[in-house]
């Protein structure tokens, strides 16, 4: 039989190791409280030979970064700001979509910062207010930084083009 170790009060990556709690055959058990809080347990082999480095939460945090870029569009959720970013795109690119003919139909763009990287429209507009939407300054304009600001949904609708009566 394999001779004890004491690793108490030892920290493996995010776990520290608070007291021994159990023998599973050959393998002692220890008890561990990881960074994010939670407490574990976790084998001695598993924590000496750096298999076992938190609670599970840093793998979850991996699989985050991983799949996501931004952090918006996750598990079939988008977040407000993503949903005005696709809609605006739609606006404007998508003969077939319902807004086409008052935006892309008539010439309005989305820039090319905009148009093929969210975080760009993330990091020039910064997250949507709850209760806010998109506006062109410019109703004739392109969606473009200098074009664009987050306006509560109410004055929205106060914003139409004009149009020019000629009679």
């Amino acid at each position: 039989m394999p001779a004890f170790i004491d690793i108490s009060n030892q920290r493996f990556g995010r776990l520290a190791v608070i007291e021994r709690a159990e023998q599973s055959g050959r393998n002692t058990m220890w008890r561990c409280r990881c960074d994010c809080g939670r407490e574990t347990i976790v084998q001695a082999n598993n924590l000496r030979r750096g298999a076992s480095k938190s609670c599970g939460c840093l793998n979850a945090e991996w699989r985050k970064s991983y799949f996501t870029t931004h952090g918006h569009a996750n598990k079939g959720h988008l977040s407000p700001t993503y949903q005005s970013w696709k809609g605006m795109l739609n606006r404007c690119t998508n003969p077939n979509g319902y807004d086409w003919k008052l935006y892309g139909g008539r010439g309005i763009t989305v820039c090319d910062r905009w148009r093929h990287s969210f975080e760009n429209f993330l990091a020039d507009m910064g997250e949507r207010p709850v209760g806010y939407s998109i506006e062109r300054i410019d109703v004739n304009g392109n969606y473009e930084p200098d074009n664009c600001k987050w306006i509560p949904l109410g004055d929205q609708v106060k914003n139409r083009r004009c149009s020019k009566r000629l009679d």
